[in-house]
């Protein structure tokens, strides 16, 4: 007898195979709950971003201007790189015009780090 757990948004919960298949319920199992602390703790840190080569940067940017695709856009501010969700509005002078939720950012291209659609 096998447990479904296809609505966990955690692999290890979605393969966990209960040893002796205990009745009591497996999300009680020490096992289970290292894992998933696991996990959790993986989804916390930060993951290194490779910055895109400006090529590729130029392409991105097109493409999703073009076609209105909503991005994650990370870019170099004074001290730290920051991250945004949003569209890009408009194109000039070798910067973007970044529309988030509830702001408009002017950004320079130069500045940007990496981007990907959502």
């Amino acid at each position: 007898m096998t447990v479904e757990r296809s609505y966990s948004s955690y692999e290890a919960i979605r393969t966990y195979h209960d040893k002796g298949m205990m009745k009591w319920g497996a999300f009680a199992t020490n096992d289970l709950t290292d894992a998933q602390n696991l996990f959790a703790d993986e989804d916390k840190k930060d993951k290194v971003t490779t910055p895109l080569s400006p090529h590729q940067i130029i392409n991105l940017i097109s493409q999703s201007y073009i076609n209105q695709v909503q991005l994650k856009l990370k870019y170099q501010s004074k001290q730290d790189i920051k991250e945004l969700y949003g569209f890009i509005s408009d194109l000039k002078d070798n910067q973007i015009r970044f529309k988030s939720s509830n702001k408009i950012f002017l950004i320079p291209i130069e500045n940007i780090v990496n981007l990907s659609q959502i």
